[in-house]
């Protein structure tokens, strides 16, 4: 396989695939109720790819004051409210977009409003939760004078240990991108600590990066996921294999991977992930 083609599919199956990871106010808050571990991650490094393509830095209270996609590509300073993440500010020489959290009444975040420099709302992302789970997340954009047009859409079912079991994908056609749609199933969970399910909606380069608030997707680490987009797209499984520290957090993720549909079925690839933690 051409080291450019190799690329292409690292890329694109960790855009999708990533990775999880779970600590205090770590790149999302505990639910309530759960004891706080000071576990703090600091870097999630995959080979090919820019690196870190994680980073995080702490404040003496354990919370993230800065995180870091891409080896620079965005950099946020992460501002509070008391314990709630109020907003997020990329601050690189290109990009001065604010991310601002909004909350409802019962504390949990309800929308996020994507603000450029000149102080324009341009993006919106509204959470809707069954209980303390979320539910769907939306992503919209403005659409000249029509207003704000729905461009992507996730949508959670869970196990019943409260890990994410399906996250399902929509994406209207669009200024001639035909419609998308995308089903992700987890399984075989382990009873170890995750610390990374904020990148499982992230994505990657085509979007800003935003740090869970009150939800989790993943409590810990699925042994196996599978994709499917369709008759004739592309589809994989892949069966995970992590090893572990001594307080039961992640410091490595290896990845089988067996395309099963689309141009590379048949086609056998390996994802790895590297974890370090202050």
């Amino acid at each position: 396989m051409r080291y450019t083609e190799a690329l292409r599919i690292v890329a694109f199956t960790l855009l999708l695939i990533s990775c999880r990871k779970d600590h205090p106010n770590n790149p999302h808050n505990p639910l309530p109720g759960e004891p706080v571990k000071k576990i703090l991650l600091k870097d999630i490094t995959i080979p090919h790819l820019p690196s870190p393509y994680y980073h995080f830095e702490y404040n003496q209270d354990s919370m993230v004051t800065n995180a870091n996609f891409a080896s620079g590509y965005t950099i946020y300073d992460v501002i509070y409210a008391g314990n709630k993440i109020a907003e997020m500010r990329n601050n690189i020489v290109v990009n001065h977009d604010t991310l601002r959290y909004l909350y409802d009444n019962a504390g949990k975040v309800f929308m996020l409003k994507f603000i450029n420099q000149q102080n324009v709302v341009y993006r919106h992302v509204a959470f809707t939760y069954i209980g303390d789970q979320v539910a769907k997340i939306e992503w919209d954009h403005k659409e000249g004078d029509v207003g704000f047009l729905i461009d992507r859409t996730l949508t959670f079912t869970y196990l019943p240990d409260g890990n994410v079991k399906t996250i399902n994908e929509h994406r209207p056609a669009h200024e001639g991108s035909p419609e998308y749609t995308s089903l992700t199933q987890f399984a075989q969970y382990d009873k170890k600590i995750n610390v990374d399910d904020f990148s499982l909606i992230h994505d990657g380069i085509h979007d800003h990066l935003f740090l869970l608030q009150g939800f989790r997707l993943q409590k810990n680490n699925p042994g196996k996921e599978t994709f499917s987009a369709g008759p004739g797209q592309t589809a994989y499984t892949v069966n995970y294999t992590y090893t572990y520290n001594s307080d039961n957090t992640p410091s490595s993720k290896l990845g089988d991977l067996l395309f099963t549909g689309g141009g590379d079925a048949g086609k056998k690839f390996q994802t790895h992930a590297a974890y370090t933690y202050y």
